[in-house]
Parts: C-alpha cells; structure tokens; sequence
C-alpha cells in the first residue's frame, strides 16, 4: 500500500478501525498531558526525520506557529504576544502540572472565555470600531486563538486546521506581494502536513508524510493553472480601506533638516513608471509630491489653504490660467505615462510638472498635487498626464502672495542680514540675486553629505554659517528662506528626482534614496519656476541621480573611519538584493496580481481565441475535467498492483479460480508457493468426494502439474533465473512454460 492509500483510507476495515484508535489515543493523552505517548517518537537520529515523526498534536501547534507570526507586520503586537502564549500552554509538558484532566478543562475554559472577552476589549480599544478589513482579521486570528484552550480531541484539530487556512487566506486581504505569496505557501504546505499527520497518527516513523505532501501538492499545480487561466476575474476584495494607522514609507508631510538623510540610504522601492512615450531626460525627472509653503523657524508643512480640482467638475480659474499658457500644438498631444505606486499609507501621489489625471478618485490641488480621496494602502497604478510647457499662477494674487513670503518674526539674523545685504548687491533683480547665492555656496565650501550634523535653534544660520554640510532639505530650505528674507515668493517641494531603468531595461524604477526637496520661486512673467539648489553643490545628484553620486563618493558620503566603510558595503550589499527582490516583485504584481479582468480577456483571445464569457467557461469546464481525468488515471495506476512476470499468470489462474469458487483463490496475505500446494490438496479432495475414488489418474495429473508450475517458479522467482534479465532466452523459456503449465491446469 503506498503512503497516498494509506492517506485517504477509509474507516471500513478492521486494520483501519484499530489505526483510528491509536492515533485517537495518541492525539487525546497528548492533549490531556498524559506523555507517555512520547515514546512513540521513534529512534531516528537526523533532527528532519525527528521532525517529521512528531504526532499529530505537535504539528497542529506547529501550524499555529506558521500561521500566526505573519500577521504580526499588522496585527497589534499585544494579539501576537497572546497567541504565543496561546500556543505554548497547549504544550504536554504544562499540562501535566494538573493531576486530574477535570481540573485542567476547568482551568483552561476560564483562560479560554477570559482571553477572548479581554482580547475583544483589547480590539475595540486599538481601532475604535467594530468593523473594518484590519478589525475583522484581527478577530478571526482571536477566535482561532480561543479555540486552542479546548484542544483535546481530533475534532478539535480538525476545526482549528480549517481555520487556520481562513486566516493565512486574509493574509491577501493586506498585501498580494511575492513575500506574502511565499508565507502562505509555506504556511498551506504546514497545515497540510498536519492533517496528514492527524489521519496518519499512528506512523511513529513518520514514513511517507512527506512522500504525500508532494502528491497532494503537484497534484493541485495544475488546477491551480487551469483556474488562474479560465477563472473570470473579480473585482478585488481588498480594496476596502483599512482602518487602522501604519507606518509610514516614504516623503513625509512635513520637512525639516535630517529627514530626507535617512530616505537617501534607503533602496527600498518607491514607485515604478512605464512611459509610453520616450523618456524624459534624468536632470528633467522632478516627481512632484507636496508643497511646502507654511514654515515655523524649523519645519515647513502644506498650506491648509489649497483648493482642489476633479477631473469631473468644471475648471476652477487657477487651472484655466494653466491650461492658457500650453501652446495649442502641445494641448493636443499631452505626454502620458503610467505609474504603480508602493503602499505608503498617505494620500498624496507623485507625478512630473506638473500633473494631470482622468481618476474619479483623484484630485489636483492649487499647488499641483495630485490628492488621492483615500490614503494608499495597496500598491496603486495610475495614468498621468503632462502638458509642456506650462506655466503655473503666471499671476500672483495677494493671498498667495503673502502666504509665500511668510517669515518668522525673529530668528536666524545672520541668514537675513546675508539676504537683504545680497539683494542690494544684486540690484533687487530676482534673477542677479539667485546667481548672488549660488556664488557665494560655490564661495564658501559647502558640502553634500548623507549624514549631515546635527542642527539646533537656528538651523538656517547653523546650516549656512557654521556646519556647511547637508542633503537637499538643508540647501532647499534654506535657500527659500534667504528668497523669502529678500521680499521673493518661494516655497519648497518635496518629492523624488531621477531614478534608474530596471534590471529588465523596460520600466524605469524610482526607490526612496532618490527622495528630494528643491525650491520653485515666483517670477514675476513667469509664474513659479523651479530651482534645484542641491545642484549649486553637488550637479551630479540632479544630472547622473543619487546611485551615481554614491558611487562617485563612496564611503565618503556616509561619514568617517571604518564605520563609514562597513556603511557604504552595507549599502552595496542591500542595494543589489532590494533589486532582484524587487524585480521579481514587478513581474509577480505585473504578470499575476494584475492579471484582471482586461488581461485576462486579452490574454484569452490571444492563446485560445476565446471571445465570450461562455465560451470561457466551456474552456473552464473542459480543462478542468481534463485535468481531474488526468489526476485520476495517473492514481489509479499508481495503485494499481505491479505483478512480476512469473506472478503474472498465477495472479489470473486465481482470479478465474476465485469466480468458481472464493477458497480456490489466493489470500493476500497468502505466497505463491504455499497457495499451489493448498490449490492442489483442495482440488484432489473435492475431486474424491464428487468421483470414484478408486480412479486416481486425474487427481495425479493435477498434481504433477500444479508441481512443474510450481518448479518453473522457484527458477524464476528464487533460482538462477531470479538474477538475469527478463528478456534472456533461458528466462523467456521458463517462463514459457510455466504460462503453458498454468493453461493446462485452467
């Protein structure tokens, strides 16, 4: 019997029925904390056959295990803790403190009905609602939780199991990435194995579990295929919005020095873009996120004063002024591409100069930023378009006027002294006073650097006129300031500058050590223009991007000494990982994930000319039983008995024999030799009781052949025969004989 039999066996036998009490017997006094069926761990030495010996009960904990922790990325960390604990007081180890098995029910009941009340507390604390996609997870991995203080029974472990997969399901409901793919097909494969385990208890050895796994599983492969195929697609149950608060990836909504300098070490992916049309040059590549007009002496936050536009209302003035300014060649042909942008859990998107879209659900603010009506918690692509040349609020009003040249009253003399003293020098030209500034960084030593000194009070002062070093938040910021300390409207704008192709060389991929600040000041004709006045210190961020100005600099950029050194290796090392992670992530989102209900129709009609909804489901149908005929036949003739050549003709004289009479046929437990020789006692005893039995020469020739047969199958079975080939010439002619034999006795 192969181990895929003994799996799906059935109750019916006797050998099954005792097979089903041990294993109830071996599951109940591990649960109850009765060890003495430990001892049926076996003697295996290597840790994996150890492990895969373990009876049932321990591998339902272990399922518990791998089920769980992955939840702990957005679950509250308290919920996780519990079901550690959870997990661990099921332990036979602990049960055993309880002399009498009513006690230990009584205990673990109260634990049990504590737990989830404080645990239902504990949820309605952290998210304030009793509904929710986060909520609603949380509570089913608590009633899973719960269930496990009244494990005592394989029924028991059964639900606990079927639950288990219900709540790696929701895994998806969170995140479809490759990581969360690969936990909850290490965690399927787990909660598999244990209910093999459970129906196979009485293994001690553990012996074909494994061998079982990979049945089921290759077994699955294929439907798995015909249903990604030919399945229709639905509208994706996760895109309901979570309720809860997570951290933050990404440009923060405010800026002060020293944020962006831990962004610009990260290689972590920030969006991806497919241009539809040729690429725009590197140093033209500002993505446009927020912008930052209110400044308090240290951080620089938006304006709550912005106004938004959709596409589906009428244009407000501001954007009708915009669109008056595009030469009327370029309003017809927009340059248009599209982005996937990572989770980052806020609702602000990135786009270059300056942004449009046709999304219901997005909005375009006064300052150009695109505002999504929800933050983005999923992986979000989206069509952008890009009207150039344009120009933005070509006319100032007061309003913006005033909000754009907000100062401080006190604070950083030296910064303002420097800027009115600049501004006269330059003759109050907007223009003569920026070329001013620059000359005067290019003067003075300034310094690019990924870990810039700490600032205090004054930081523009501190910045300016003693640690001249720092990233594009230093020099933006307090750029901005000296042109607003000269009378000049400016703000900041953060966002991401650059990117790199990716490692397949068709999607240009933009990873959050690009993030970036610069200024847009206002020019009186020409509305706000950009300024990057990084590029006064360091061209090369803005021209070759942020991978290259690391590479150029190398340790240097992240300090001194060794610790700069292991730094910079650390970074290289990370670097060339985070992009084969992520270029695998692209295709999996790409490829699978975004295999919707378009790409799915497209992809139909191209493979299997499929054109209708019905016709897809006959192609369903089809394959699928197709498949499951498939899976079929491969089992049945894996059960199918193999017989050896000489085992062969025996096994039909027995079968034939057995329709005559059943105690003519061989029992299965029964040898070939051993079956002869009661063939032939019972066949002359029924011959003497039907005939005369002074007439003996028929009974002696039964006999006699029912001995060649027998000699013709010790030579092949056990005899010389036994070791050559079966298509030697002596073999074939014994065996010859011996199917000639069997004919004649027939």
């Amino acid at each position: 019997m192969t181990d895929s039999q003994r799996f799906i066996k059935t109750p019916s036998t006797n050998s099954s029925q005792e097979t089903s009490t041990a294993s109830l017997a071996i599951f109940e006094r591990l649960a109850l904390g009765r060890l003495g069926a430990q001892a049926s761990l076996g003697s295996e030495n290597k840790w994996y056959r150890k492990l895969l010996a373990l009876p049932a009960y321990y591998w339902v904990l272990i399922a518990q295990v791998i089920v769980v922790l992955p939840h702990a990325a957005h679950l509250p960390l308290w919920l996780i803790g519990f079901a550690i604990i959870s997990i661990i007081a099921q332990l036979p180890r602990l049960k055993t403190r309880f002399k009498e098995v009513r006690h230990l029910k009584r205990v673990y009941q109260g634990m049990q009905m504590l737990g989830f009340l404080l645990g239902l507390a504990g949820l309605w604390l952290t998210y304030g609602t009793a509904f929710g996609l986060d909520m609603g997870i949380a509570f089913l991995v608590l009633c899973l939780i719960s269930k496990l203080w009244e494990l005592y029974k394989r029924r028991d472990a059964y639900v606990v199991l079927n639950l288990s997969l219900f709540v790696l399901a929701a895994l998806f409901l969170m995140d479809q990435g490759l990581l969360t793919t690969l936990e909850v097909v290490i965690g399927v494969l787990v909660v598999v194995l244990a209910f093999i385990a459970l129906n196979d208890d009485g293994n001690t050895r553990g012996e074909g579990r494994l061998r079982t796994l990979g049945v089921l599983g290759i077994g699955a492969l294929p439907l798995l295929v015909v249903l990604f195929l030919f399945f229709p697609r639905l509208p994706p149950l996760w895109s309901v919005q979570l309720s809860s608060g997570q951290a933050t990836t990404g440009v923060s909504d405010s800026m002060s020095p020293g944020d962006f300098a831990n962004l610009g070490q990260s290689t972590e992916l920030a969006f991806r873009v497919e241009f539809e049309d040729n690429r725009p040059p590197r140093q033209a590549l500002y993505w446009r996120g927020l912008v930052f007009s209110d400044f308090d002496g240290v951080t620089w936050r938006p304006s709550p004063q912005q106004r938004q536009w959709r596409p589906t209302a009428r244009p407000p003035v501001w954007i009708e002024n915009a669109l008056a300014t595009i030469p009327d060649a370029a309003k017809n042909t927009p340059a248009s591409y599209k982005i996937v942008l990572e989770p980052t859990q806020q609702d602000w998107l990135f786009g270059l100069d300056y942004p449009f879209t046709q999304r219901q659900d997005v909005s375009v603010t006064s300052d150009f930023t695109l505002l999504k009506d929800r933050p983005v918690t999923q992986q979000l692509r989206y069509d952008v378009l890009q009207f150039a040349p344009m120009r933005i609020d070509p006319v100032l009003s007061a309003e913006m006027r005033q909000l754009n040249l907000a100062l401080p009253a006190e604070g950083n003399p030296q910064a303002r002294t420097l800027a009115k003293q600049l501004f006269a020098q330059s003759g109050s030209d907007p223009v003569r006073y920026m070329n001013a500034i620059e000359h005067w960084i290019n003067q003075t030593e300034f310094r690019y650097t990924l870990s810039p000194p700490r600032l205090n009070n004054d930081r523009i002062d501190e910045f300016l006129f003693k640690t001249k070093a720092g990233f594009c938040e230093h020099y933006s910021s307090s750029f901005t300031f000296m042109l607003r300390a000269a009378g000049i409207p400016a703000r900041v704008v953060a966002g991401y500058q650059g990117g790199e192709l990716s490692r397949g060389g068709n999607v240009w991929e933009v990873r959050q050590r690009d993030a970036h600040a610069w200024t847009e000041v206002w020019l009186d004709g020409q509305g706000w223009v950009r300024i990057d006045p990084t590029s006064f210190v360091a061209p090369e961020r803005v021209e070759q991007g942020m991978n290259a100005i690391t590479q150029s600099r190398g340790a240097s950029m992240f300090g001194e000494g060794a610790g700069a050194q292991i730094s910079y290796q650390q970074y290289q090392m990370l670097q060339t990982l985070r992009r084969l992670s992520d270029q695998a992530s692209y295709y999996w989102q790409k490829d699978v994930v975004g295999y919707d209900q378009g790409k799915q129709a497209d992809s139909l009609l191209k493979w299997f000319n499929i054109r209708s909804i019905m016709e897809q489901i006959i192609w369903l149908a089809a394959s699928a039983i197709t498949v499951i005929a498939i899976l079929v036949l491969i089992i049945w003739q894996r059960r199918r008995k193999r017989w050896h050549p000489a085992d062969r003709p025996l096994a039909q004289l027995s079968k034939r024999l057995g329709k005559r009479d059943k105690l003519l046929a061989r029992a299965d437990n029964e040898g070939q030799l051993a079956w002869l020789e009661r063939l032939a006692k019972t066949m002359v005893n029924q011959h003497n009781d039907t005939t005369d039995q002074t007439d003996d020469s028929q009974p002696n020739s039964l006999q006699a052949k029912i001995a060649l047969i027998q000699q013709d199958y010790r030579q092949l079975r056990y005899g010389r025969l036994s070791t050559v080939e079966t298509n030697d010439g002596d073999y074939q002619k014994v065996l010859g004989e011996l199917k000639k034999n069997v004919r004649e006795l027939r």
